[in-house]
């Protein structure tokens, strides 16, 4: 008599309609009771059938496929299995067929973790994907007492040497001496926990409040080295998600995936709908549960950390939480779709970005169809050479992107790694995968412009406050002590450089080490937003050593500067372009020159920056305005005044009269740019000025300024539209005045020196 095992899976199975049994190693299994009914769908895949809303594949057989369909009253049924030993030959198969060998099937059995299950578990993941809970996931798992335990001992055994081997290091006083090994200890023992752990280090990379800088480096290498699963494991999901045989859905599909990563892995095919190629994304089995565990273990431990150890300037566990609800939100596919949909809605705008189309009618939790797009990874060279295509060009695009992604609508892809992004021949940047999004408060959009607009001014008492704004600190800590280790590092780097001109992966480490001394939090979008600008930074350097991130970006910054009407970004143009009341005519001129180079820049939006200055709250800026249009128009005065003097006193005599500053050719230069604009074509300004034979007074000022006025109403609609704004008639009075009161000085000065004997 054969001997009998009996095995309790807690999953939906139905009756096979026919004879065949499945041998797994040598044994097979036979349905004992079955409570469902089956729908028979014949097909030339020899893969693996699903009961929908579960992670298990059940059966497989050569000729066909048996799918279910169970009722809300059958989720969560037992089915007892009876494990025999039988000396009978089995069903004839192909021995080719890899479900048919030994080794397809432990593969098989490996990645279903069968023991891992729990009936409510799928429902679980979906609601953590929108919702993430970590007290219900945490009541869910406590419920399989013996699988999380030895999950447990397997991370604290592993984890366990890493952190004793810190914590000795810092009671030694030799953290940073040992740093470097250190961090190569924690990458290897992250990448060998697995995917969830791999994440977490890839995380922990971009987090300069928590770690340094040697940790930083080594972490950011971790990558995710899982094999791909069976194809007809994928096609078991792809069948079970879809409710519908793959051959129904697919009029065709590639025998093994064209890219594999630690959530999933990608298949080329043809959507029998449509004929369109496709992209069809499919999750590993039981990936999700694996994840739940760990994030619950996970959890509990950084709990012990914050409670007993007091080595950080923040609490740990709402990174993790934070962290874990991004992380479910990956494995929900149907999410992902949303997200790429509202990323093309939200910057379809900007030129050469592209997504692939999302294929709803073929996309399910753990199943993504999305159009295929043809195209080259930035980090393979020689394709990228042999396609004609230029890496940093790309770079740049990308650059802007993410620009606008983080300072717009701050809806961001936080997940831009060089598998992500593709350059299509058409001159294309396609973003993929949008299974991590993140989103950054519109405070904090403006802030970070005015912390660069701070940072530019080397104002870092300011920066400092803008910490608040950003979230970094909280109110009642003072962050002024922090000012005088940023200008310990901003101003030896900037010793012989521009902002515009520092390599990104610089600023980033500087500011961390500051970051790691100073109990920061960062948060979580602005630590994602580094870690994406570095990674293209990265791309564009590997293929042009000179390239300069931030000259890059400063176009796009430059442009919302001057034509953005937000309140919190006309405080920062007043902040970069006025110095002690004082103009920075430069400052304009290159905000003006480098926002042009902007794809969208427009100069009639220049109108609506001068709108603004004649309005109430351009009154700080007009007054150094003015100021500075007396300068310029007096420079010009000076100078026809000293050549007037040079036929009667001669050259070196007019020079003391009327002495030539150091600022007046700048001026001069200045000056010949606007006068087509006051004259209205003439690019000669003798003419709306008094005679060059005569010294001008008050009453030629008075007469100039209505030659202006008269010359400004009959110049374009943009122009006489100002005219009529009251900040209009108060600049006309302040340049007016200013010219009087030098006319006048000018005047006692020479009345005085050539009546002297």
């Amino acid at each position: 008599m054969a001997s009998t095992v009996n095995i309790t899976i807690e999953e939906h199975y139905y009756k096979p309609r026919t004879s065949q049994k499945l041998r797994l190693h040598n044994k097979e299994v036979v349905p004992e009771r079955c409570d469902m009914s089956a729908t028979r769908c014949p097909q030339r895949f020899g893969v693996a059938g699903k009961s929908r809303g579960t992670n298990r594949v059940i059966h497989s057989y050569k000729a066909g496929w048996i799918h279910a369909r169970p009722s809300e009253t059958q989720i969560g049924v037992s089915k007892r299995y009876a494990v025999q030993d039988r000396q009978e030959q089995s069903v004839e198969r192909d021995i080719n067929d890899w479900f048919f060998t030994e080794t397809g099937q432990k593969s098989l059995v490996d990645a279903m973790e069968l023991s891992s299950l729990s009936p409510e578990l799928p429902t679980l993941l979906a609601e953590m994907g929108q919702q993430y809970d970590p007290d219900k996931l945490a009541q869910s798992m406590s419920q399989r007492p013996t699988y999380l335990t030895a999950r447990a001992l397997s991370i604290a055994s592993s984890l366990g040497g890493v952190i004793g081997g810190i914590l000795t290091d810092i009671a030694s006083g030799s953290f940073e001496a040992n740093a470097g090994k250190r961090a190569e200890q924690l990458r290897r023992t992250l990448a060998g926990l697995g995917p969830s752990f791999v994440k977490v280090g890839q995380a922990l990379s971009s987090r300069p409040d928590l770690l340094p800088k040697p940790y930083l480096d080594c972490l950011a290498s971790l990558q995710d080295r899982l094999d791909p699963f069976p194809t007809p494991v994928a096609m078991a999901v792809i069948e079970e998600e879809l409710g519908c045989p793959v051959d129904q859905m697919y009029s065709s599909i590639s025998e093994e995936p064209v890219a594999a990563a630690s959530l999933g892995q990608v298949y080329k095919g043809v959507l029998r709908e449509t004929g369109e190629e496709v992209a069809i994304k499919v999750q590993r089995p039981a990936i999700g549960e694996g994840i739940a565990v760990d994030m619950v273990l996970l959890r509990r431990l950084v709990k012990v950390i914050d409670a007993r150890l007091d080595i950080l300037s923040q609490p740990l566990v709402p990174l993790v939480d934070e962290f874990a609800g991004r992380l479910f939100g990956e494995l929900d596919y149907v999410q992902e779709g949303k997200n790429c949909e509202r990323f093309q809605e939200l910057y379809s705008h900007v030129p050469r970005v592209r997504t692939p189309a999302i294929k709803r009618q073929a996309t399910s939790r753990r199943v993504l169809t999305m159009e295929w797009i043809d195209g080259v990874k930035l980090t393979d060279k020689e394709a990228m050479t042999n396609a004609g295509l230029d890496v940093v060009d790309f770079v740049t695009v990308g650059v802007e992107c993410t620009l606008r992604q983080l300072l717009e609508a701050g809806f961001f892809h936080a997940d831009p790694h060089p598998g992500n992004l593709l350059a299509t021949k058409g001159g294309d940047l396609v973003y993929l995968d949008f299974g991590m999004m993140s989103e950054a408060p519109p405070s904090a959009r403006y802030a970070i412009i005015a912390h660069v607009v701070h940072l530019v001014n080397k104002d870092y008492l300011a920066m400092c406050y803008d910490y608040y704004t950003l979230d970094f600190m909280d109110p009642d800590v003072d962050t002024t002590p922090i000012a005088p280790a940023l200008a310990a590092f901003f101003d030896e780097v900037l010793a012989d450089s521009t902002v515009s001109r520092l390599n990104f992966r610089t600023l980033v480490d500087g500011l961390g080490g500051v970051l790691f001394q100073y109990p920061f939090r960062v948060p979580a979008y602005y630590a994602l937003i580094l870690r994406s600008l570095t990674v293209l930074e990265g791309l564009a350097l590997s293929a042009d050593k000179r390239y300069n991130l931030l000259g890059a970006a400063y176009p796009y910054v430059a442009r919302r500067l001057l034509t953005d009407p937000a309140p919190e970004l006309r405080s920062s143009l007043e902040d970069l372009i006025l110095q002690n009341g004082r103009l920075r005519w430069n400052r304009l001129e290159n905000l003006i020159r480098e926002g042009s180079k902007s794809y969208d820049f427009d100069s009639s939006q220049i109108w609506t920056l001068a709108e603004w200055v004649l309005s109430d709250g351009g009154r700080p800026v007009r007054k150094p305005l003015a100021n500075e249009i007396v300068r310029l128009v007096d420079s010009y005065i000076s100078n026809a005044v000293r050549k007037s003097l040079v036929d009667r006193v001669g050259s070196e005599q007019a020079q003391k009269l009327v002495p030539e500053t150091s600022e007046e050719s700048e001026a001069l230069e200045r000056l010949s740019l606007l006068a087509p604009l006051i004259s209205q074509g003439d690019d000669d300004l003798e003419g709306l000025l008094p005679s060059s034979n005569a010294v001008p007074g008050p009453r030629d000022i008075v007469s100039f300024m209505g030659r202006v006025r008269s010359s400004l109403q009959s110049a374009d609609p943009q122009v006489r539209r100002l005219l009529q704004k009251p900040g209009m008639q108060d600049l006309i009075v302040d340049v007016q005045w200013g010219l009087v009161q030098h006319a006048l000085a000018r005047g006692i000065k020479l009345g005085a020196a050539l009546t002297t004997p």
